[in-house]
């Protein structure tokens, strides 16, 4: 019985804890992922991970991108015995067009080393030259958020959201030049003033290559 008991416990654990591979195909109209994640429990898988790139329907990857760490988090209310994600459903990856030239960009998941254990991404651009995604450092520093990043594809800006701790919040606007993040606007909301019934409110917004200052305070909520 005691060696039962054991096999039945390692039985449990690879499962619990096996490589995972996951297909996602909702993502974009021209090309497929599936991302293999070291190990699974749950919901939550991490560690290293491989990202294969396919043309849509295609069974042979045109890119592989291996990472050192990983970290997908599903929905419960997804049903992954089957290996599919959708994309909406998880944080492994996101797509959107960063540097507005027309072509979908990915920002693949290195893990929850984001501010306040969120979810840490590097970024890589599409290179019509290069034929595939290309890591992007100065992208995977701008586009630093805590939430979502706000994306105006119209005026071709975005923007992003940190803090730290209850009472300092930035939001940081950027457009792109030369195809590269360009910052022109920042918002500082600082409650740690010694005025504790008030905010801080410190404004910053590029003006023809100068930038320009206001200050202003307003009540705090209570």
């Amino acid at each position: 019985m005691k060696k039962l008991t054991i096999l039945v416990v390692l039985l449990f654990a690879t499962s619990a804890f096996a490589q995972k591979t996951f297909d996602i195909k909702d993502a974009s109209k021209y090309f497929d992922i599936k991302v293999k994640v070291e190990t699974c429990d749950g919901t939550t898988c991490t560690g290293k991970g491989t990202y294969s790139f396919y043309k849509k329907g295609g069974t042979t990857p045109y890119q592989v991108i291996n990472l050192a760490e990983t970290s997908i988090h599903i929905n419960d209310d997804v049903n992954v015995t089957d290996g599919v994600l959708p994309y909406a459903k998880q944080s492994a990856v996101a797509i959107e067009d960063y540097n507005f030239d027309g072509m979908e960009d990915v920002s693949l998941s290195t893990g929850d080393n984001g501010g306040y254990g969120s979810s840490s991404y590097n970024v890589y651009l599409s290179s019509r030259a290069a034929g595939k995604f290309v890591y992007n450092a100065a992208f995977t520093k701008a586009l630093i958020s805590l939430g979502n990043i706000e994306i105006d594809k119209n005026k071709k800006t975005f923007s992003t959201f940190n803090k730290s701790g209850c009472c300092w919040h930035i939001t940081e606007g950027y457009d792109v030049v030369g195809g590269h993040p360009h910052k022109i606007f920042e918002k500082v909301e600082d409650a740690t003033i010694k005025d504790e019934t008030k905010i801080k409110v410190t404004t910053k917004t590029l003006v023809k290559g100068k930038w320009k200052t206001s200050v202003k305070y307003v009540k705090r909520e209570v």
